[in-house]
């Protein structure tokens, strides 16, 4: 089971941090800041460029924190808040990626969900320092609290342009 959330918590981990690596500094291909900007401006989001600012840092911090097992509360809080944002934005796409929906997001966050609610397991930092976030106190803290901040953010969002939802950052 260890071996497992190991797997679980540094795959969805690092694939957030990929994430937001490529929105912060452009890496892997991407547009960076400048590119995610406009997506986020597209999508509704003000101002564009700090709200990319802010989704980059969160699910590169986030996605660093779930890989390390380190404060795993925080970092599951951070990103079930972001896919819940996520999944609100692709929600009229339908849950098909093929339509750019919300499959993708979804298992990403179902997934994290479980760390939240299990622990980040013996093989992780928290484990080490002695401390232990696991049981449905914390999980259910975690669900609680990142669904209302991805509806939160979600909500401050203005009427996106047309057909917007269609690409990604």
């Amino acid at each position: 089971m260890e071996v497992g959330l190991l797997v679980v918590r540094a795959v969805v981990g690092l694939v957030m941090a990929y994430h937001g690596t490529e929105k912060l500094f452009g890496w892997w291909g991407a547009d960076g800041l400048d590119g995610a900007a406009r997506f986020f401006g597209r999508q509704g989001f003000r101002p564009p460029r700090l709200m990319a600012a802010v989704a980059g840092l969160t699910e590169t911090g986030g996605g660093v924190l779930l890989a390390l097992g380190l404060l795993t509360p925080l970092a599951a809080l951070m990103l079930v808040g972001t896919f819940v944002n996520i999944v609100v934005l692709h929600l009229p796409n339908g849950l098909s990626r093929r339509r750019n929906g919300f499959e993708y997001e979804l298992v990403l966050m179902a997934a994290t969900v479980c760390v939240a609610f299990t622990g980040p397991g013996a093989l992780a930092v928290d484990a080490v320092l002695g401390v232990d976030f696991a049981g449905a106190a914390w999980g259910a803290a975690v669900v609680g609290l990142g669904v209302v901040s991805g509806l939160a953010v979600s909500a401050t969002r203005a009427k996106p342009n047309a057909g917007a939802a269609g690409d990604s950052p």
